[in-house]
Order: C-alpha cells, then structure tokens, then sequence
C-alpha cells in the first residue's frame, strides 16, 4: 500500500474529526469510498428501527431512477441487504444478469447502473448498521483491495455514527436522501 493510497483514508478521518454534523461527514466518506474505488456512485443505505430493511440515507451521484427503482431494500435482497444479512461484502458483477439482482434489475435498465459491490458497516459492539455501496456503469468485479479499502471506510462511517451518537433513522423511519 502507497503512501498515495492513505491519503483518502486521513482525508475521511479529517472529515469525521472537524464536523459536527453526521450527515456532512458521512456524505464526505460515501464520496471518498467512491472515488477510492474508482467510481462515479456510491451509497450508504442504513437499517431500518425494526432492521428488517435498509434506506437510503446518503447517496453520491447515483440517479434518482435507481434509487426509486430500488427503493427500500430488504435485508437479504439486492447487493445491499445481502452484505447485511451475511455480514462480508457482497459483489453484483452485472446486475443484468445476476439471478439474485432480479427483484431490482428495472433500477439497473432505467438508469447506467450495470454493477455493484457492498460492504456491511458494522459499529464496534458488532451490530450492523447498514451498507456502503459502490456502483458502476459497466460489468464490474471488484479486486480483494478494493474490498477491504471499503471495509475501512465502513469502519470509519460506524465511527463517525458513534461519536455522533444520533440515531441515523428517525422514529418515523424516514430517511432523506442526500
């Protein structure tokens, strides 16, 4: 690993020491997740009060097509909820023609959203808290560098969430999309 390669994790943990705003930090470490994977979209979607689903809570130029088309994710669907429901990354090469994407691949034909990979953001008393995502315009298949440097930034996000201590979803479960 490069010195070059640290530089977007210290820039995530700057982001987390000089805010005081969760939202803020967490969107700032969506982007550098992305930009360190070398991609254009990325989210992170969190769990529900009941954690039976994820919502999006801060998104990074992902279209609006494929957030609605989507929508609320189920623990054990798309690559979102089965990062969460299996606690490791989970990898949709194409989203076209993976039989586990099938119950979103409209999102995926309605926007440039072609591939996907999600990492479980998991606090330090090891709840799960939800997903961070990167996406691609293209076929896509992660290397094991790429998976682990999102784990990082996983790890970071939980940190984030836990000197903030806020809830991320509001009692209403609602969740606004950034």
């Amino acid at each position: 690993m490069s010195i070059h390669s640290l530089l977007p994790l210290e820039q995530g943990v700057a982001s987390i020491e000089g805010s005081t705003d969760l939202r803020s930090s967490l969107t700032s470490l969506v982007k550098l997740a992305a930009e360190g994977a070398k991609s254009r979209s990325a989210s992170l979607y969190v769990l529900d009060s009941e954690g039976k689903s994820l919502k999006p809570y801060a998104t990074y130029g992902l279209p609006e097509a494929y957030i609605r088309g989507c929508g609320d994710v189920l623990v054990g669907t798309q690559c979102c909820g089965r990062a969460v429901q299996h606690r490791r990354p989970w990898i949709v090469s194409d989203m076209l023609t993976d039989p586990l994407f099938a119950d979103a691949r409209i999102a995926s034909e309605h926007s440039d959203i072609r591939a996907a990979f999600s990492v479980p953001v998991i606090d330090a008393s090891d709840k799960c808290l939800g997903s961070l995502a990167c996406h691609y315009s293209q076929p896509y298949t992660p290397s094991s560098y790429d998976l682990e440097r999102n784990r990082v930034f996983a790890t970071l996000i939980a940190f984030a969430i836990a000197k903030h201590g806020v809830p991320l979803v509001p009692a209403n479960g609602s969740v606004a999309i950034v």
